[in-house]
Parts: structure tokens; C-alpha cells; sequence
């Protein structure tokens, strides 16, 4: 899946940040420097700094220049259903414990479930959720952009973080919306197996797709919850 220029600058800007070649406190080459470096517009240039600030790995200084300001990103998702925090929070209770990583090509079913291309790459990561001596709360189907490969060692090393969380700190690469679609469903015979409940029994289903600031899906995941073990809650307000 091809990448933004100004995705790939920010990715690779990232790494370095990340690495220490800019450590925190640093100054970044010069706008112009950089900008003949990837041989790229300033507004090109621009749009790649501004995804780094976003996340909070640069800030522009007036007489200074642009200055490093963390080696990862500021805690970038909040959802408390209004936001992303709901899912960081998640992520840190309860780990992920990966069953299986593998390169797919999605077909023309698997594209129209998952709302991408048929015939594009993906890593797919199929992991359990749940808390110490209890069964699992949710087996999740997460695929990835298969442009980053170097995900599959830090989701093994960073279990208790979002992938989405991995790929921005390590790439650059800022989301910035996630579309969710919550659904009923009979818990496939697999899944089942998985979360030891019986075939078809209730459950809940819930794709997201994760989204750049160009509209791009970086990644998608389908969960499967048993009908007792999640509840989702939100509160309505009455526009005045």
C-alpha cells in the first residue's frame, strides 16, 4: 500500500527521533535542509512536520527552530466513547496475547468485510484479551498496513500497547480518526473454541478501521466478545 511523501518524511523522521540521531532537546535540520534532503515542497514538508507535532515529538520554536521533545509520542488516543482513551485503557488492563502473525492478501470477501481493497497486503495479528486465570473477554483479527513488517517483534515486545500506538511512535505515521461499527452476532465455531463458549452463542462483533489524517486505513480489527463478558455504554445528551 503505497505511502504519502509526506507520510514517508514523517515515518523517517520518526526513526530517527526514536533511534537518537535527534535525541529530545535536539534541533532539527533547517526546513530548507530537509526539504532538499527528500527532495520534496515546503508544503509537503509542512505536512510532515505537522503529523510529528501532532504527536507530540516536535515542537516549532520562534528564534530556535524545531525542537525534538520526546523519543515517543504523547499519549494520543482517548476515546471514553467520545474519544480513543477507552481503547489505551483497555490495551494496558488487559494484554494481548498473540496466537498467530501472518501476511494475507485480502479477497474480494474479506475486502468487503473489512472495508479495503481486494487483492491488497496486510499483516494479520490474532490475539486474546482477557484478565490472569480467567477466560479470555474478546479474540481480535487486527490487520495491518504491510508496509510495516518491523510491527510483528514490537507488538510481540510491547504487548500491554495498541499497534496503532507502535506505528506511530516508531513511523510517524499519525491516525487520527477510528470508525467503529458495533454489531450482534452468533460467535463462529473457531472463535468459540478460543474464548471457551459454545458455537453460535451470542456475542458481540466490532470492526474499526483506523484512519490517517488523509483518510487512508493504516489498520482494521474485528473482535468477537461473548454476550456476558463486555458491555459497551454511552450517554446520549439532548441537543439544546
Amino acid at each position: 500500500m503505497s505511502l504519502t511523501l509526506y507520510s514517508r518524511i514523517s515515518e523517517e523522521l520518526a526513526r530517527r527521533i526514536a533511534s537518537g540521531v535527534y535525541p529530545p532537546g535536539s534541533v532539527l535540520p533547517s526546513e530548507t535542509a530537509l526539504a532538499q534532503e527528500f527532495e520534496a515542497s515546503r508544503h509537503t514538508l509542512r505536512a510532515a512536520m505537522r503529523q510529528l507535532q501532532d504527536l507530540g515529538l516536535i515542537a516549532r520554536k520562534r528564534g530556535s527552530g524545531t525542537v525534538v521533545t520526546g523519543a515517543r509520542p504523547s499519549a494520543g488516543f482517548t476515546q471514553s466513547l467520545r474519544s480513543l482513551e477507552d481503547l489505551v485503557q483497555l490495551a494496558e488492563r488487559t494484554p494481548r496475547t498473540i496466537r498467530h502473525i501472518q501476511e494475507v492478501v485480502v479477497d474480494i470477501e474479506q475486502a468487503g468485510a473489512l472495508g479495503v481493497g481486494p487483492g491488497t497486503r496486510w499483516l494479520r495479528f490474532s490475539s486474546t484479551r482477557g484478565l490472569a486465570g480467567q477466560p479470555p473477554m474478546v479474540w481480535t483479527e487486527l490487520y495491518v498496513d504491510a508496509h510495516y513488517k518491523g510491527v510483528r517483534a514490537l507488538a510481540r515486545r510491547h504487548p500491554e500497547r495498541l499497534v496503532s500506538e507502535l506505528i506511530e511512535a516508531h513511523y510517524g505515521r499519525r491516525i487520527t480518526t477510528v470508525e467503529q461499527t458495533i454489531s450482534a452476532c452468533a460467535m463462529p465455531a473457531a472463535i468459540a473454541a478460543e474464548l471457551a463458549v459454545e458455537p453460535r452463542s451470542p456475542g458481540l462483533h466490532i470492526l474499526r478501521q483506523y484512519k490517517d489524517s488523509a483518510g487512508q486505513i493504516v489498520e482494521v480489527s474485528r473482535s468477537y466478545h461473548p454476550a456476558d463478558r463486555y458491555a459497551f455504554s454511552t450517554t446520549l445528551i439532548r441537543a439544546q
